[in-house]
């Protein structure tokens, strides 16, 4: 039996899946995006999204532990975030596996650049100079190849429906 990996990683331009042999090792699922990224396996880890800290890659995978989540692999372990708004800067890290939404939620808080909570949902990130806003759901280390380990954004106000038809 196998067991499906939805993954994003280094390399990756989208969400992938891959399928293990059941009892395969954490490192498999390494190795697989790995190989396809074109780096050596034994410099990546590999996250669950929005973690901290790698998973053990020595674990057996079980599917009831990895089923409806998405995996991240990377050689970098955090990535050190720059987000621009006005004529200010805010800086911190973040793992590879943190997604758009987690950076923008931090960027727009009261500790940071304290955007109205009323226009607030309609801020986004887009990559610095560009005005394109990021998928929300997009791993941040999908932007980003090791050595590489800085990543600058832009805090931008998405479109407004002004509730005007054509």
């Amino acid at each position: 039996m196998e067991i499906e990996v939805i993954l994003e990683g280094e390399g990756l331009s989208d969400l992938e899946v891959i399928r293990i042999p059941e009892g395969s090792l954490a490192r498999e699922i390494v190795v697989a995006v790995a190989t396809k990224s074109g780096f050596p396996a034994e410099e990546a880890v590999l996250f669950v999204e929005d973690a901290e800290e790698p998973l053990d890659l020595a674990v057996v995978v079980a599917p009831e532990k990895i089923s409806g989540k998405i995996h991240h692999v990377h050689r970098v372990r955090k990535i050190e975030v720059e987000v621009f708004y006005q004529a200010q800067h805010k800086e911190k890290k973040f793992p590879p596996s943190a997604r758009v939404q987690r950076v923008l939620d931090w960027a727009v808080g009261k500790d940071e650049f304290n955007i109205d909570p009323a226009i607030a949902p309609e801020m986004e990130l887009a990559l610095h100079g560009q005005t394109k806003p990021l998928p929300k759901n997009a791993h941040i280390g999908r932007y980003i190849r090791h050595p590489q380990c800085k990543l600058e954004f832009d805090l931008i106000r998405g479109v407004v429906p002004n509730g005007a038809s054509e």
